[in-house]
C-alpha cells in the first residue's frame, strides 16, 4: 500500500508537469514535463520508492500497443522500403558512436573501453552491462549516456517542429493503403484479447532478453492479433498522455543527486561528444532527407539517437509515421547492441 501511494504520488508530480508545460506550449508536454518535474523531486531528495520498473514494463507495454496498430498486411512491404534505408542509418550510427567514444576519450582521463561505451548510441542498461563486463567505469558510462538521451529528448521536440516548417514536402508515409482504414474495428471481447497478447508478447521479450523486449514483443503480439482477425482498433489520446507521462517518470527516477554532481565533473567533456552526437545526427538526417521523398522532420526524428519508447510516442504526437520510426530505432539499438561490441574489442585490448 505504501509503495502504491509513492507512485500516485509522483505519478501526480509528473501530471502536474505536463499541464505546466502544456500551460507553456513545450512539445511533447506530458514526457517532457513529467521527466523534469519528476527528475526535480529526485534531485530535491523526495523521489518516493516504489518499484519504478514495473511502472517502465507498464509503460512499454502501452507503446507496443501503440506502434502494433500500425501493421497490417502490407507490412513486408513497408519494411521491405525501410531496409536500404535503415542499413544506411545503421552504419552512420555505428561509426558516429566510435567516433564519439573517441572523442570523449580525448578529453577526460578514462579508460579507452569506457569512452567507447559511454559514446555509443544504445540503451543504456545494455551499455552498462557491457561495460561491466570488460571492467569499465559504468559511473561514467551511466551518466555520460542519460546526459545524451535527456539532451536529446529535450532538444528534438524543438528542432523536429523547426524542421516541420522549413520542409515543404509532404508527410512522411510508408504504404499501408487505404485497405486499413476500411478495416472493421475491434470489438469489446477483442480489446481484452489484445491487452492479453501485449502482456504474453511483453513478457515473452524480455524472459528472452531482447533489446526493449518490453515493447518490442507487445508490438509483434498485438499485430500479429491485427493481421489474423484483420480487424483494426484504436489507442485513445488519454492513454498516451498517460503513458507518456509514466516514460517521464522513469527517466526522472535515474536523475540522482550523485547523477548531477558527477556531471559537474564530466560536465564539458559530456557537452561536446553530445554535440558531435548532434552534428553526425544531423548530418545522418541531410543524407536521408536527400536520398528519400520524406520531410525533414521525419529524418530528423529517425536520426535522433533518444531512447525508443519516447521517440515513438513523440512520432506519434506529431502525426508522423511511428511504424517508420520504430522500425529505425528498432535496428540502430539492436545493431549497437550486437554489433558494437564487437567493433570496440580490438581497440580495448578483449
Amino acid at each position: 500500500m505504501d509503495q502504491l501511494l509513492a507512485f500516485c504520488l509522483t505519478f501526480a508530480v509528473g501530471c502536474a508537469g505536463f499541464f505546466l508545460f502544456r500551460s507553456l506550449r513545450i512539445p511533447i508536454p506530458a514526457l517532457l514535463g513529467s521527466m523534469f518535474a519528476t527528475s526535480l523531486l529526485n534531485i530535491s531528495g523526495f523521489y518516493p520508492v516504489f518499484p519504478v520498473w514495473v511502472v517502465s514494463f507498464l509503460s512499454n507495454v502501452m507503446v507496443g500497443i501503440m506502434i502494433g496498430r500500425q501493421v497490417d498486411r502490407s507490412v513486408w512491404k513497408r519494411i521491405k522500403l525501410l531496409a536500404r534505408r535503415v542499413l544506411l542509418l545503421s552504419v552512420g550510427m555505428l561509426t558516429l558512436s566510435f567516433v564519439s567514444g573517441y572523442t570523449l576519450y580525448l578529453l577526460i582521463d578514462t579508460s579507452l573501453a569506457t569512452a567507447l561505451i559511454s559514446g555509443a548510441a544504445g540503451g543504456i542498461t545494455e551499455m552498462i552491462i557491457f561495460g561491466m563486463s570488460v571492467n569499465a567505469d559504468v559511473t561514467v558510462i551511466m551518466f555520460i549516456q542519460l546526459f545524451r538521451v535527456v539532451t536529446f529528448l529535450t532538444l528534438v521536440p524543438y528542432l523536429t517542429l523547426i524542421a516541420e516548417k522549413m520542409g515543404g514536402r509532404k508527410k512522411t508515409t510508408t504504404p499501408s493503403g487505404d485497405m486499413h482504414d476500411r478495416l472493421p474495428v475491434f470489438g469489446k471481447n477483442d480489446y481484452v484479447v489484445l491487452v492479453i497478447c501485449a502482456f504474453v508478447g511483453a513478457c515473452a521479450g524480455r524472459w528472452l532478453r531482447v533489446p526493449t523486449g518490453a515493447m518490442l514483443g507487445a508490438m509483434f503480439a498485438c499485430g500479429a492479433l491485427v493481421l489474423s482477425t484483420n480487424k483494426r482498433y484504436f489507442f485513445d489520446t488519454r492513454l498516451r498522455h498517460i503513458t507518456q507521462i509514466a516514460l517521464g517518470l522513469v527517466t526522472g527516477a535515474r536523475m540522482t543527486p550523485e547523477t548531477i554532481g558527477h556531471l559537474g565533473k564530466i560536465f564539458f567533456p559530456a557537452v561536446v561528444v553530445t554535440v558531435v552526437m548532434f552534428a553526425g545526427c544531423a548530418l545522418l538526417a541531410v543524407i536521408l532527407y536527400k536520398v528519400t521523398d520524406w520531410d525533414l522532420s521525419t529524418c530528423l526524428l529517425c536520426a535522433s539517437p533518444a531512447g525508443l519508447s519516447q521517440i515513438t510516442v513523440f512520432a506519434e504526437e506529431i502525426g508522423a509515421d511511428i511504424f517508420t520510426a520504430s522500425v529505425f530505432h528498432t535496428v540502430r539499438i539492436i545493431s549497437i547492441i550486437s554489433i558494437y561490441p564487437w567493433i570496440t574489442m580490438p581497440f580495448i585490448g578483449v
